[in-house]
């Protein structure tokens, strides 16, 4: 009986203790800045080497097959 108590304690202490842990989380998430660009003015900056979609103009075309 005094086993369950205390075992019902520590559960109770330690169930306090991540949802505070959670909350911290959750308000150091919220008092960030957004991190947002304005497209079509403020655009990002791409190293020479970035792997992304290929910018396509059909009357550039070689055929070259890399799209």
């Amino acid at each position: 009986m005094v086993t369950e108590f205390m075992n019902y304690g520590q559960q109770t202490v330690r169930a306090a203790r991540h949802i505070g842990q959670s909350f911290m989380i959750t308000l150091s998430h919220a008092n960030r800045l957004p991190v947002t660009i304005q497209y079509p003015y403020e655009k990002l900056i791409t190293s020479e080497r970035f792997r992304g979609r290929i910018h396509f103009e059909f009357d550039k075309c070689i055929a070259c097959e890399v799209c």
